[in-house]
């Protein structure tokens, strides 16, 4: 009989360890885990770290099918994690930082993305304060998480570490990425003009880095800060210079976000078909890349389209595919704008007790994560609902705090749509001055000719026509009406299928009114 197995049968007649039988090979466990605490405390500091080095460096023998990617079913689901333990206990800084990082990498990918951004953390955390190559890269990998969680300050934050780091470096490839998520970032908190300055520098660097993919991003985000300032053959002419910097290196994924770009300006410009060709070309890419982030996009935009061409069902269901990605993802933005536009088309099919909840939903979302573009757009579906509920109060309530973010981001299209909704609210309350001081605007604009670029410029434009024939002022509602009919049957041409024509004729109802007032003169 060993030493060994004298120590061991002491202990078990003390009921201290039990054979743990369960297993092929005989292995002993503490009965108690104060028990095994206590004895753990009792090693000298050196023994701990010696002994978690020989583990670690055991593990890593016995599972090295497992860390090269290969197929070991005995293998922990939590290998890489268990190998960081044990190394960042041992002291042995490389290798814990090794295991960290693919720790991380792991739950990042798996969208487990409060773990993954603890993770980071702690691989920072044992970083040298001199290796800033490798401390980019973690501030990188953490600020896509924290993009995911919504966390914007924290957010911030990482960009400015980033820029330091890159600049510090000289690394142009860095400051490039840097400034094209720093785009991305202020697009999400409605800094508009910033997201389209920081695209600007982010393509200035790419170009000097010769990093084609990079520049393609660049103009990406360009093409995104044109999407804002609703200027659509400039996101077309943006996109178009992304794919063809694309020609050269490939980059699947990048190429699907200027195809949804395409698809997005098509379909603000009316061209329906083009819209779909350019969108269904992106889900193609989306499954050869599985890249849930743009399919969820592209869901959402099909979403847009079927809605305005009066598939409500269809709608739906690509705003249901888009929320469910978005959560799959952890992106606390997405799964906002997914759930807002979800109240909106329930609007439509006359559910407005589903379409408050949905809204109300986005809205606790898009306070919480600081998105101001989709707070004002929840607001404004909540207006739509609650007025079709005949809570009049409420609506005008919501659509005047609507009015006032959008005001403030400077989305004036959208804030047309919220003083259309207050000078309805105001004839129904009999309240004609109001009336009159929120609709002229909506006029004049209209009269400008910016309502054909608005992506539902039927609703300003029944909603403008029947405020002013209600006001007496017959001779500028006949103006609007033709205008919109014009447009309308304009619309329509460029749609191919026939079933979707009909939708758009007959499901979407405020196409039918302007069709019938058109009709009776």
């Amino acid at each position: 009989m060993t030493k060994l197995t004298e120590h061991l049968q002491t202990l078990e007649k003390s009921d201290l360890i039990a054979q743990q039988m369960s297993e092929a090979d005989l292995e002993y466990i503490f009965k108690h885990v104060f028990t095994q605490e206590s004895v753990y405390q009792s090693l000298l500091r050196t023994d701990r770290r010696q002994l978690h080095q020989q583990v670690g460096e055991a593990l890593e023998m016995l599972f090295a099918p497992a860390l090269k990617g290969e197929e070991q079913p005995e293998a922990p689901d939590n290998l890489p994690l268990l190998l960081a333990y044990h190394f960042e206990t041992s002291g042995d800084v490389e290798r814990a930082l090794k295991y960290l990082k693919v720790a991380a990498d792991k739950a990042a990918a798996a969208y487990a993305n409060q773990e993954a951004g603890e993770l980071y953390s702690r691989a920072l955390a044992l970083l040298d304060d001199q290796d800033y190559a490798q401390r980019w890269e973690l501030l990188a990998a953490r600020e896509v998480v924290l993009d995911r969680l919504g966390e914007r300050d924290r957010q911030a934050t990482q960009l400015t570490l980033m820029q330091t780091l890159a600049e510090l470096m000289a690394d142009d490839t860095r400051l490039a990425v840097t400034h094209n998520r720093r785009a991305a970032y202020f697009d999400k908190i409605s800094e508009y003009q910033a997201a389209a300055e920081a695209a600007e520098v982010g393509l200035r660097a790419a170009r000097r880095s010769g990093n084609r993919r990079l520049e393609a991003q660049s103009l990406n985000r360009l093409a995104r800060a044109a999407w804002r300032r609703f200027d659509y053959p400039a996101v077309k002419k943006w996109a178009d210079e992304a794919l063809e910097a694309l020609k050269m290196v490939g980059e699947p994924a990048t190429k699907t976000v200027s195809l949804l770009h395409l698809g997005r300006a098509s379909y603000r410009l009316g061209e329906y078909d083009q819209a779909l060709e350019y969108i269904h070309a992106a889900q193609d890419f989306t499954r050869y890349t599985d890249d849930q982030e743009s399919a969820a996009v592209a869901d959402l935009i099909l979403g847009w389209i079927y809605q305005r061409l009066g598939d409500y069902e269809l709608a739906e269901q690509h705003y249901r595919l888009a929320l469910e990605k978005r959560r799959m993802i952890g992106d606390r933005y997405g799964e906002a704008t997914a759930l807002s536009h979800l109240g909106w088309v329930a609007w439509d099919q006359q559910r407005y007790t589903e379409g408050l909840r949905y809204c109300l939903e986005a809205l606790d979302i898009s306070q919480s994560i600081g998105d101001r573009e989709n707070e004002a757009y929840a607001l404004t579906g909540l207006g739509l609902n609650h007025e079709q509920l005949g809570n009049l109060d409420t609506a005008r309530s919501n659509y005047e705090e609507a009015l006032l973010i959008h005001r403030e981001i400077g989305a004036m299209t959208l804030a047309m749509f919220d003083q259309a909704g207050l000078a309805r609210i105001a004839l129904a309350q009999q309240d004609q001055p109001a009336a009159r001081h929120y609709i002229t605007p909506v006029a004049e604009w209209i009269q400008a000719g910016n309502a054909q670029q608005f992506w539902d410029p039927w609703s300003i434009y029944l909603w403008a026509y029947q405020g002013l024939k209600a006001l007496g002022e017959t001779e500028t509602a006949q103006q609007i009406l033709t205008e919109a009919h014009t447009l309308l049957h304009q619309r329509a041409k460029a749609i191919s299928d026939d079933k979707l024509r009909y939708c758009f004729f007959e499901k979407v109802a405020v196409n039918r009114e302007i069709e019938r007032a058109w009709q009776q003169g």
